[in-house]
C-alpha cells in the first residue's frame, strides 16, 4: 500500500524553517590552545609580615598589602597570601608575576572611603576616564592572578557605594551629593567633545569603582574566590589578553552589578562560575560610542562554559558598550534559572555605537525560566541616549542550538532598526521553549535571514515568515504544486481511481472547508469531473473486483457531491454502495478485502468501506432502513476485533484468514503474524469516522466507543517515549524497524479528534499532543521551493493472496 499524506493536513498547524551552519570547532579549539594559565615561583609573601593586621584601619592594611605585592613582584614573583581573618583595606594594586591568594576563611572588605581610592586611568561604561581606582587594579602587568577560597567584598550596600548610583529605589538612609547623576552626563559630554582622557577627571562625581579592573594586562587568572557586593561591575578585564576566570562565585545585587565584563579583550575562558547579579551575569564589551570607535578593538575569541547564572538582566550579554565590535564568542553547557533572570542570550546596542558583532555561538544551555526572552537582539537599546547617532551597528552570524527554557515571555525577540536591515543570519536550531507567555517569535524593525530549524515553542514548531498561516493550507498548496491535477496525485502519470487519491483529496476538502480558499475547491472539482463520465461510469473502477480499496474514494466523492450535486455522480455513488451491499463476506458476515483475497478480513478494509457505507446510509435512507446498515457496520467492527485481536500483545493483527490456509496465517487462529501500524491506524480511523456518521440516538454507538477506547489505550502503550510517534511494525523490536509517519498521523488524529468529539476521555489528549509534536519533529521537511513534505512513509506492507 503506497505512501500518502492524508490526515496530516488537519494536524499541521505550526511553523519550521532551515538554519545555517553552526558551532565552529576549529576556532574553539584554537582559543583553548592559546589560553594559558599563568605560573608563579614557589615563593610566598604573607601580608602580616608587611604590617597587616585584622584590627588595623583600612588605610594601614592597604599600605601593607600593596607593599607585600610590590615586594613579591620585585623578587621575581610568587604568592601574596591573605590569611584567614577579616581584612579592611582600600584599593589594591596588582603587579606582574603576583598571585594574590585569598585563603579559605579570609574576608577582604574594601572601605567606603573615596580617599583610599586614588585617581587612575580606567573605563566607566565603556568611556575612557580618570576615576577612582578599582578595588583591585592592575595596569600594563603580565602574569597575574587572584586565587584562593576566600572572599573579596566590595562593601557595596544602599548606605555605601550603591547610593552613589543616584536611583531612589535603593532608599539609602542618607542622601549623598556625590552620585553618577552628575558624573555620568559629564562623562558623556567629555566623550562627545573628544576631551583628552587625562582631563576627564571624575573625582567627586559619583562614579563608583569596579571590584576588579585589569587594564592592558596579559596572562590573567581569577580562580575559586567568592566576590561580593561590588560597588560597580565585579570583574572587568580591559584591553587584556589570555584570561582565565574559573570557579568564581559572584553575589552582587547592586546597581550596574555585572558579574564579568571582558572589554576589548582577546582569548578569554570563563568556566565553572556561579553568578547572582543585579545586572548582567556576563557582559562582553568593546567601548562606547566615540571612545569605542577610536580604539576600535573588538572583544574576540571568548569561551563561556559550565557556568550557572541566576538573577541578572542577562545570562550572557554582548553590549551595550560594543562600538569596537565582537566576534567568536562560544557559550556552552550552562544552566540558568530565576524569575529575575531576564534574558538568556542578549545582544544590545544602538546607532550611537556602530560596530560589528558576529560569530556568536550558544549551545547546550538549560534554562528553568527567564523573565523576558531566551534570545534578544536589540539594535535600539537606550533610544533616548544623548550622543551622536548615525553609526548603525550590525549583528550577524548568531547560532543558538539545543537550548531549552521552561518559561519566558518571548522565545526570540528581535528589535531591528527602522532604516537599516542590519540583523541577519540568526540561527536557532534544536531548541525547546515552553511556557512562552506572549509571542514565540517577535520582530520589530528590520531583519532578514532568520533561520529556525527543529525548534519548538509551546509544543509548536517555529518558523519565520512561513508562506501560509496554517500548515494544512501549506501542505495542500504543496501537493497542488507537485501535482498539477488531482488525478495525478500519488506520483501518477495518468488519471487514476485510487483510495490514495480519495483520502488525500478528502483532507484537502477539510482544508477548504476550514479556510474557504477557492483555489482548493476548484482543484478538487477536477477529479470527479475527469474520473466519472456522463453516465456515471468510473474510469479505472471494476465492480466485479469487489475491491474494498476502490470504495474508499467514494466518501470524498459523496462529500463533493453534497457541495455541488450532479446526477452522474449520484449514479456512480449508487454503484459503489451497491458493491458494498453485494461484497463477498466471511461466514460471520465480514467483508472480504477483495475478491482475489477470498476469506480474508483486513483492518484496512474496515476503513476502506464502512465510513462511506454508514455516511451514505445516513444521508440517503430513512432512519429505520439506515439502522440496518448501521447494525451491519457495528457487527463487522466487533467481529473484526474478535478475529484480529491478540491478547498477548494487546494489539490487532493486520489481517485474519477464515480458512487458516494463507502462507501468512497462524494455523491455529488464522491471524497474520504482526501488527502493521498503518493497518491499526486505519481500523481506529474507521471507528472514528463511523461514529461521525452514526446518529447521536443510535442505540449501539456505545459499542463502537468502547472498542475505540480499548484500541487507543493499547496504541498509547506502544507510543515511543522519546519521539511520541510509532514504529511501522508495532510488535517487533528490531534495528530494521523504523518510526513511520502515516500511522503516527492517524493515531494522533484519532487521539485529538476523539477527545474533542467526546469519543475518548481527556486523558488521551496528552498522548495526542505528544504524537503531534513528534510528527512535526520527526517527519516534516521544508523543501527548497518552500513546499513541505511528509517523510518516512511506509511504501508497502501488503500480505497478498499467496507467497
Amino acid at each position: 500500500m503506497r505512501c500518502f499524506k492524508t490526515i496530516l493536513f488537519a494536524l499541521l498547524l505550526c511553523p519550521i524553517a532551515i538554519a545555517a551552519q553552526g558551532w565552529n570547532d576549529n576556532t574553539y579549539k584554537q582559543i583553548e590552545q592559546r589560553v594559558k594559565q599563568p605560573e608563579f615561583p614557589n615563593r610566598s609573601f604573607i601580608i602580616t609580615k608587611y604590617g597587616a593586621e585584622s584590627k588595623l584601619s583600612a588605610a594601614k592594611n592597604q599600605i601593607a598589602i600593596n607593599k607585600a605585592i610590590l615586594s613579591c613582584s620585585k623578587a621575581g614573583g610568587g604568592k601574596v597570601i591573605i590569611p584567614s581573618g577579616i581584612w579592611n583595606t582600600g584599593a589594591i594594586t596588582l603587579k606582574s608575576n603576583v598571585n594574590l591568594v585569598v585563603e579559605k576563611g579570609a574576608h577582604i572588605i574594601f572601605a567606603f572611603d573615596t580617599s583610599l581610592y586614588p585617581i587612575v586611568k580606567t573605563r566607566w561604561e565603556g568611556m575612557d576616564c580618570m576615576n577612582y581606582q578599582p578595588c583591585i587594579y592592575a595596569y600594563g602587568e603580565k602574569n597575574i592572578a587572584i586565587t584562593g577560597e576566600g572572599t573579596i567584598d566590595g562593601n557595596g550596600s544602599v548606605n555605601t557605594w550603591w547610593k552613589m548610583c543616584g536611583k531612589d529605589w535603593f532608599k539609602a538612609k542618607e542622601k549623598i551629593t556625590e552620585n553618577q547623576n552628575v558624573g555620568r552626563p559629564k562623562l558623556f559630554e567629555f566623550v562627545e567633545n573628544g576631551t583628552p582622557i587625562e582631563k576627564r577627571n571624575m573625582k567627586g562625581l559619583g562614579m563608583r569603582p569596579q571590584l576588579i579592573n585589569l587594564y592592558k594586562c596579559e596572562g590573567i587568572l581569577i580562580e575559586n574566590v567568592t566576590l561580593l557586593n561590588s560597588p560597580f561591575w565585579v570583574m572587568h578585564p580591559l584591553l587584556s589578553k589570555n584570561i582565565t576566570v574559573k570557579g568564581v562565585k559572584v553575589w552582587n545585587n547592586g546597581p550596574n552589578g555585572d558579574g564579568c565584563d571582558p572589554e576589548s579583550c582577546e582569548d578569554v575562558i570563563i568556566e565553572g562560575c556561579n553568578f547572582h547579579t543585579g545586572d548582567d551575569c556576563i557582559a562582553i564589551k568593546s567601548g562606547r560610542n566615540a571612545d569605542g570607535r577610536k580604539w576600535n578593538v573588538p572583544s574576540k575569541n571568548i569561551i563561556v562554559r559550565n557556568c550557572v547564572m541566576e538573577d541578572g538582566h542577562g545570562g550572557v550579554v554582548i553590549g551595550s558598550e560594543i562600538s569596537g565590535g565582537c566576534n567568536n564568542v562560544f557559550v556552552e553547557n550552562c544552566k540558568m534559572d530565576s524569575p529575575n533572570l531576564e534574558r538568556v542570550l542578549r545582544i544590545k546596542t544602538n546607532s550611537c555605537r556602530g560596530g560589528l558583532t558576529e560569530n556568536i555561538y550558544m549551545r547546550n544551555v538549560e534554562v528553568g525560566q527567564c523573565r523576558e526572552a531566551v534570545m534578544r537582539i536589540n539594535l535600539n537599546y537606550e533610544p533616548k541616549e544623548a550622543a551622536k547617532r548615525g553609526f548603525n551597528p550590525t549583528v550577524r552570524n548568531v547560532y543558538m542550538e539545543n537550548v531549552t527554557c521552561q518559561k519566558s515571555k518571548y522565545g526570540i525577540l528581535l528589535n531591528g532598526l527602522d532604516d537599516s536591515d542590519n540583523i541577519y543570519n540568526i540561527n536557532v536550531k534544536n531548541c525547546t521553549f515552553n511556557g512562552v507567555q506572549d509571542k514565540g517569535v517577535m520582530r520589530t524593525g528590520m531583519s532578514h535571514d532568520i533561520n529556525i530549524e527543529n525548534t519548538f515553542i509551546n509544543g509548536s514548531l517555529a518558523l519565520i515568515d512561513k508562506p501560509f498561516k496554517n500548515y494544512s493550507e501549506w501542505l495542500v498548496a504543496s501537493e497542488m504544486k507537485r501535482a498539477a491535477h488531482p488525478y495525478l496525485l500519488d506520483f501518477s502519470t495518468k488519471p487514476k481511481w485510487s483510495y490514495v487519491m480519495g483520502i488525500e483529496q478528502e483532507s484537502m476538502l477539510d482544508a477548504y472547508e476550514a479556510y474557504k480558499n477557492p483555489e482548493i475547491i476548484n482543484y478538487l472539482k477536477e477529479y470527479p469531473a475527469t474520473m466519472i463520465d456522463a453516465n456515471g461510469n468510473i474510469t479505472g473502477y471494476e465492480y466485479k473486483d469487489f475491491n474494498l480499496d476502490n470504495v474508499r474514494t467514494a466518501k470524498f466523492i459523496l462529500r463533493m457531491n453534497n457541495l455541488q450535486p450532479e446526477k452522474n455522480v449520484d449514479r456512480a455513488l449508487k454503484t459503489l454502495f451497491k458493491q458494498l451491499e453485494n461484497q463477498p463476506r466471511t461466514k460471520e458476515g465480514v467483508w472480504w478485502h477483495k475478491a482475489i483475497y477470498a476469506n480474508q478480513v483486513w483492518l484496512d478494509g474496515i476503513f476502506m468501506g464502512l465510513p462511506f457505507y454508514t455516511a451514505y446510509a445516513a444521508q440517503n435512507m430513512s432512519a429505520k432502513k439506515a439502522n440496518k446498515y448501521f447494525d451491519d457496520a457495528v457487527d463487522q467492527i466487533i467481529k473484526t476485533d474478535k478475529r484480529t485481536y491478540d491478547a498477548s500483545t494487546g494489539l490487532w493483527k493486520h489481517a485474519w484468514d477464515e480458512t487458516h490456509s494463507q502462507f501468512w496465517a497462524n494455523k491455529d487462529n488464522g491471524q497474520s503474524q504482526h501488527t502493521w501500524a498503518r493497518a491499526l491506524g486505519w481500523y481506529v480511523m474507521a471507528m472514528t469516522e463511523v461514529l461521525d456518521a452514526l446518529p447521536e440516538n443510535y442505540a449501539r454507538r456505545g459499542e463502537v466507543i468502547q472498542l475505540l477506547n480499548k484500541a487507543m489505550k493499547s496504541v498509547v502503550n506502544y507510543q515511543d517515549d522519546n519521539t511520541g510517534v510509532w514504529y511501522d511494525v508495532m510488535d517487533v523490536k528490531s534495528d530494521k524497524n523504523y518510526l513511520e509517519s502515516t500511522a503516527s498521523s492517524m493515531f494522533a488524529y484519532v487521539l485529538l479528534k476523539g477527545v474533542r468529539k467526546g469519543y475518548l476521555p481527556t486523558d488521551f489528549q496528552k498522548a495526542g499532543i505528544k504524537a503531534y509534536n513528534g510528527i512535526l519533529k520527526q517527519f516534516i521537511r521544508i523543501n527548497g521551493d518552500k513546499t513541505i513534505s511528509l517523510t518516512k512513509c511506509c511504501s508497502v506492507s501488503g500480505l497478498g493472496p499467496g507467497p
